[in-house]
């Protein structure tokens, strides 16, 4: 399968859920089975990575390694966010992001929010 995802752009999509936890290149890179300058490559786009690498990085920062794909998609080549098209789906992107930046409980607790929000507009219907 062929990607246009740039190793730089999964970098800066860890480094953004990273610093969203506030976690350290060190706890992420021990959590990881890495070493925190091998990260901080990453992170910075300088150095490649296996899937395996990709998956434990993922699993340290609580989340898939297909949730960095969808973020990684919306990075262009300046870093900033590129436009994925209609207003709803930069807002769906914007989203997602966000949920991804959350820990497992928090995401817990918006799935039941959401559940909650859609249970409502059923019943008003």
């Amino acid at each position: 399968m062929h990607t246009n995802i740039q190793p730089m752009h999964i970098g800066q999509v860890i480094r953004a859920i990273r610093e969203a936890r506030k976690a350290t290149l060190e706890e992420i890179a021990f959590a990881a089975n890495t070493n925190a300058s091998n990260l901080s490559r990453i992170e910075r786009g300088q150095q490649g990575y296996s899937p395996e690498v990709l998956e434990r990085i993922a699993l340290a920062l609580g989340v898939t390694v297909a949730e960095l794909h969808v973020q990684a998609e919306t990075v262009d080549s300046s870093g900033a966010k590129s436009d994925p098209g209609t207003p709803g789906q930069r807002s769906a992107s914007a989203l997602t992001a966000k949920y991804a930046a959350l820990t497992p409980e928090h995401r817990e607790l918006t799935d039941e929010f959401v559940a909650l929000l859609l249970r409502r507009q059923r019943a008003a219907k």
